[in-house]
C-alpha cells in the first residue's frame, strides 16, 4: 500500500505515524544516512521538512508495517527531487517498492483543467524525478541504477556528510529518471 502526506488524500500519514517513522529511523540507523547533511535530527523536524505545503510525502506500507518512505521537493516545471529510504522491515522487497513508486510518480495524471506550459492540458504530473547522492553512497547509487535513473553529472561538493565526528564536504551525483527511462515504458 502507498499512502501520501497530502490533505487531499483519503487516509493521510498522520504526525503520529511519523513520529513512529521517525523513531524506526533512528532505531534502525538510517536517520544520520537519509539526512546526511544533518538538517533533521527529530520527529519535530521530520514533520517540518514533509509538511503538505513542502513536499509530497508517501510511505509505503504491507498492513501497518512501514517498508518505506519516499518524498519529494524542489519541484521546477514538472521536474522534482526525488528522495527515498528503505526502511529495514522492506529491504527484501526494496526493488520492487522502489519501482512501484517511481511508476507510481512517473505516471500521476494532472486534472484535464490543469494548463502545461504549453497551452495544452499535461497529462502527467511529473516528467522527470531528480536524485542528488553522496557520492560516497554507491549501495544508493546502485539501487537507483536499478530503478532505472541514469547518472546526469557529479558535482564536485555537492553534498554534506554532517557526523558527530565532523562535517564532510564531497561530491554529489546528480541522477535523472523520465518514464522513457523504466525498462517497461519504451
Amino acid at each position: 500500500m502507498l499512502r501520501s502526506r497530502h490533505p487531499s488524500h483519503p487516509v493521510p500519514v498522520t504526525d503520529a505515524e511519523l513520529d513512529r517513522l521517525w523513531a524506526t529511523l533512528h532505531e534502525e540507523g538510517l536517520a544520520p544516512v537519509v539526512f546526511h547533511d544533518g538538517g533533521v535530527r527529530c520527529a519535530a523536524d521530520l514533520r517540518a521538512l514533509l509538511a503538505p505545503h513542502r513536499a509530497w510525502c508517501y510511505l509505503a506500507q504491507a498492513a501497518d508495517t512501514p517498508l518505506a518512505l519516499c518524498w519529494l521537493d524542489g519541484f521546477c516545471g514538472r521536474a522534482a527531487r526525488i528522495h527515498f529510504c528503505v526502511l529495514r522491515a522492506g529491504l527484501p522487497r526494496a526493488e520492487e517498492i522502489g519501482r512501484l513508486v517511481v511508476r507510481f510518480l512517473l505516471h500521476a495524471q494532472a486534472p484535464v483543467q490543469a494548463p502545461a506550459t504549453n497551452g495544452r492540458p499535461g497529462p502527467h504530473l511529473l516528467d522527470t524525478l531528480v536524485g542528488l547522492t553522496p557520492a560516497p553512497y554507491r549501495h544508493a547509487l546502485g539501487f537507483v541504477t536499478r530503478l532505472g535513473f541514469r547518472r546526469a553529472a557529479v558535482i564536485p561538493g555537492g553534498a554534506v556528510l554532517a557526523r558527530p565526528a565532523g562535517t564532510r564536504i564531497c561530491d554529489a551525483v546528480l541522477t535523472l529518471c523520465t518514464r522513457a527511462d523504466l525498462p517497461d515504458c519504451r
